[in-house]
């Protein structure tokens, strides 16, 4: 389930104050208005997010349920990423070869080469 994060339909920072929050309130209004606004489909629901925004954030007790919801919400993904992280580590732990094969074997073919090229350096030196 996704969170809406109502500091940023404000455009604010979580640290804003209650005139911060105010503020951005008033001039996304002024924006997203309908009957200041054009004819533009989503405005009207833009404006109703903004008026959700503002009244989750202006009520203190409303805005510590929903900073305790982000913050919640952020755990969660930290976990799933380190769940994440955890079965690649299995992987590479099961798979210890991280180039594919016939990169590793140009490796040795590169070595080959050289050991051709300086045999035939010292075959030359011999003839001459």
């Amino acid at each position: 389930m996704t969170h809406r994060n109502f500091y940023q339909v404000l455009g604010i920072q979580p640290d804003a104050t209650q005139p911060d929050i105010r503020a951005a309130f008033v001039r996304l209004s002024k924006l997203h208005h309908p009957d200041v606004a054009s004819e533009d489909g989503d405005l009207p629901r833009r404006f109703q997010d903004v008026q959700q925004a503002y009244r989750c954030l202006s009520v203190q007790e409303t805005r510590k349920a929903h900073d305790a919801m982000l913050a919640e919400a952020e755990r969660l993904h930290i976990l799933r990423q380190r769940a994440v992280q955890q079965r690649l580590g299995r992987y590479d732990r099961r798979h210890p070869h991280a180039l594919p094969r016939p990169y590793r074997r140009r490796r040795w073919r590169g070595i080959a080469l050289v050991a051709l090229g300086i045999g035939a350096l010292v075959a030359l030196r011999l003839l001459a």
